[in-house]
């Protein structure tokens, strides 16, 4: 077995001379320990990682804390910087998941002491010159982790939705900070990649040949203390000390068991939900007799008796196993923090990212996707799941991130006939990659079918493939995967922010949906678990309420007792209506001191225009002094025009015209029945007009919805759209003006695509992209749901640039 050692620290070695980048990479035989030392914990680490992602964060925690104390107590000089950003991490995807302003505080403040334990570490592994890499020198992956919590730091900063300018300034600083390393080791990565190849071909032949469950990948320079001796001393024979073996043979231990950890983790099984036998993990291995069982034999004989049962099977074709942990952890950390950060910064809304470009820091989006799908599919670790989530944040998540109303004819989902099987690829090309950024609704299910497997204790996978099923228009089966999980009592939510997301998520798809009483079910139902916004929950419930008040006014749904429902559903929606702005920071009874979020204000307007109205009609009831629905609107900030089938959007339609006036365009009002009580204004019209036409387009009405849009709604603020562009700034409703702008240049995509024959791609692109510039224009300024309109907007460009450029 030693012979089989010193071959492969052999190759190693000769493979380590090609290049000047890791050839000094020796550590001295008295700092193995330490090497692997750290290489154990950091697969501790992943592994805690993994339990969160399983929802069994207090056991990651706990695990966490376990390792601390015993670190503490061995009474070594050797930092364990790797542990306090494991737990960053954690904290990070519980304060992304619910904005929770305590939760996110909280995370702040551990990736804050992340930073500075990951600087310290790295400087111990320089100074004491501790090499974990056969590639990159002393310290780097603690560049890695420096890089990382100072990376997701920035982004709790940034993501708190009410921070002021100097903390929008101090997070783009960090970030700033963040792209310099990761751009450094990037360099350094690409600069090594044909060493790391020819090395890791090497270990993956030397394994054809060599079926040990020992790998010295983690341990760079490591020849045995008998590497001298002309044979290889298993009985005490000649040519080594019994001292020297003990040193060996506790190296190899403590080799195997690092081996055995990331291979449970890459098949797994390091959880215990998979089945072991499955999986093969240690096959071969008599009554579970290995190199690290505690058997009370002598060393020598133990090693000997380990030998004989040494053939568990090594997947030569997987590279995961023959990658060190550290290196693994370099790789997969630098794509998937730099992935994140060229995709955030290509987020940053038009007028910062101007200021930043000019100091030469910007985002390109295709790279940042390209390598977070890169991380997702070839990383078995806590990496490749956050990539994987971002992605589905992305692409189906409840912000519009990416306009998937952008697609060239022909090359729509459904037309796609040779989609790529990514579940079991360890390497993907760059022709792969560019093929499903084009689709990618294709591939995000293949991979989160596999988490999913990997995490089933977690309901965030679920939520993710509810969400998936709703972009893909599938509401009904959404809604009844995520309730049907609720409502099994065997289902247990540990997290409480993934409680709170999949409520939520699954109240806006009832909305949809026209399912107002389950929606104002969950919404209210977040009072008690989520701390977000509670006057917003309340005022989205309420607007549920009163469009079911509605559809009961207008014979939309059936009713046994009509005046008795009528009257339920106008207290209810008057109850929470008049409960919800008590709930506002600084401004109702209930509130805390917190700041206001931009959709506290924007609750806020929504009242006061109500309360002026009732100045104007004192005799009308509350409910009946509202415009254009409330909940439409919300559906739109939340992509639900997207989401919904033909049925939903006709209803929409139908419902949104319940306060036009009588005989004007799609409104339900006539000179027969009139459900409105007050006059429509012109600017309520415009967002009745505005939500109408995106419905009308949803359903093939693209011309209709544009002719709806054009005389409704641009026309009535913009007074010239040619090139010397002019508007009024009108303040009734802020978010309308610049996203009724950028909604033009969808459809103006949509007709200029719609006839393949006479296609011209950089025409549609040009005459949508000047409707974008518009759009900035107009929504120049700070108001309410600014950051989210500039992003919708800047979402739409960037996948102009794409399309054109094809």
């Amino acid at each position: 077995m030693l012979k089989g050692l010193r071959k492969k620290a052999s190759i190693l070695s000769i493979s380590s001379t090609a290049s000047s980048t890791y050839s000094n990479n020796s550590t001295n035989e008295s700092s193995y320990d330490k090497v692997l030392k750290q290489v154990h914990d950091f697969e501790i680490a992943l592994q805690a990682m993994d339990y969160l992602l399983d929802d069994r964060t207090e056991e990651g925690t706990v695990l966490l804390q376990k390792q601390a104390r015993i670190h503490a107590q061995s009474g070594s000089d050797q930092p364990a910087g790797i542990f306090p950003l494991a737990l960053g991490v954690m904290e990070f995807i519980e304060a992304t998941l619910g904005f929770e302003p305590e939760v996110m505080e909280k995370a702040n403040k551990t990736l804050s002491e992340a930073e500075t334990a990951s600087l310290n570490n790295s400087k111990y592994n320089v100074k004491h010159n501790l090499a974990t890499s056969y590639i990159y020198p002393p310290g780097t992956e603690f560049q890695v982790t420096y890089a990382e919590s100072t990376l997701l730091n920035a982004l709790v900063m940034l993501l708190k939705e009410n921070n002021t300018m100097v903390e929008g300034a101090k997070a783009l600083f960090k970030l700033r900070r963040a792209y310099q390393t990761l751009d450094t080791v990037y360099k350094k990565i690409r600069e090594s990649e044909p060493t790391f190849n020819k090395n890791l071909a090497k270990l993956k032949k030397e394994a054809l040949n060599n079926v040990n469950n020992i790998s010295t990948s983690d341990l760079p320079g490591y020849k045995s203390s008998a590497a001298s001796g002309a044979s290889t001393p298993l009985h005490g024979s000649a040519g080594g000390s019994s001292a020297s073996l003990a040193s060996d043979l506790k190296l190899m231990k403590d080799l195997e068991k690092v081996y055995h950890m990331r291979k449970a983790r890459i098949e797994g099984t390091n959880l215990g939900n998979v089945d072991v036998s499955s999986v093969n993990l240690f096959e071969g291995l008599n009554n579970g007799n290995s190199l690290i069982s505690e058997a009370n034999e002598s060393l020598i004989s133990s090693a000997a008796t380990s030998t004989s049962n040494m053939s568990a099977s090594v997947s030569t074709t997987d590279n995961h196993l023959h990658v060190s942990t550290v290196d693994e952890f370099i790789h997969s950390g630098v794509q998937l923090c730099f992935g994140i950060l060229q995709v955030v910064l290509s987020l940053i809304p038009p007028a910062i990212g101007k200021v930043l470009s000019i100091v030469g820091f910007r985002g390109d989006r295709e790279t940042g996707l390209k390598m977070l799908w890169r991380t997702a599919i070839t990383s078995r670790n806590i990496h490749g799941e956050l990539a994987l989530l971002c992605l589905l944040v992305f692409y189906d998540g409840p912000v519009q991130f990416v306009d998937v109303g952008f697609q060239l004819p022909g090359h729509e989902d459904s037309k796609v006939k040779d989609v790529i099987s990514i579940e079991s690829m360890t390497s993907v090309s760059e022709s792969d990659l560019k093929k499903i950024l084009q689709n990618p609704a294709l591939y995000t299910p293949q991979l989160l079918k596999k988490a999913r497997k990997h995490f089933p204790h977690n309901a965030l996978w679920l939520l993710q493939e509810g969400r998936v099923l709703a972009a893909q228009g599938q509401l009904d089966r959404a809604t009844s995967l995520m309730q049907s999980f609720t409502d099994n009592p065997a289902n247990i939510i540990r997290m409480q922010q993934v409680e709170a997301l999949l409520v939520y998520d699954r109240a806006m798809f009832y909305a949809f949906q026209h399912d107002y009483d389950q929606a104002a079910r969950d919404f209210i139902r977040l009072i008690d678990i989520n701390s977000w916004s509670k006057g917003v929950y309340l005022y989205m419930a309420a607007s549920c309420y009163l469009s079911k008040y509605r559809m009961i006014k207008m014979d939309l749904v059936e009713t046994n007792d009509k005046e008795k429902d009528l009257k339920k559903y106008e207290d209810l929606a008057n109850k929470y209506f008049e409960l919800s702005p008590t709930y506002v920071p600084n401004h109702g009874s209930n509130a805390t001191s917190k700041k206001q979020m931009p959709f506290d204000k924007f609750l806020l307007r929504k009242l006061r225009h109500i309360e002026a109205r009732k100045k104007q009609y004192p005799k009308v009831a509350y409910v009946d002094l509202v415009g254009t629905s409330l909940i439409h609107e919300l559906v739109y900030f939340w992509n639900g025009y997207n989401r919904m089938n033909e049925k939903d959007l006709n209803l929409s339609i139908k419902l949104l015209g319940y306060s036009g006036a009588p005989n004007v365009e799609l409104s339900a009002n006539n000179d027969t029945v009139n459900y409105a009580k007050i006059e429509e204004s012109e600017d309520e019209a415009m967002i009745r007009y505005f939500m109408q036409s995106i419905a009308l387009r949803s359903i093939g009405k693209v011309s209709e919805g544009l002719s709806i849009l054009d005389s409704k709604v641009i026309s009535k603020f913009v007074i010239s759209d040619t090139p010397q562009f002019k508007f009024n700034k009108l303040t009734y409703s802020p978010y309308l003006y610049p996203t009724a702008v950028y909604e033009k240049a969808m459809f103006t995509w949509m007709l200029r695509t719609s006839n393949v024959a006479k296609l011209d791609v950089q025409l549609a692109v040009q005459e949508s992209k000047n409707w974008l510039k518009k759009a900035e224009l107009v929504g120049e300024g700070d108001y309410e749901l600014s950051n989210r309109t500039g992003m919708r907007i800047k979402a739409a460009g960037d996948r102009l640039d794409q399309l054109g450029s094809h």
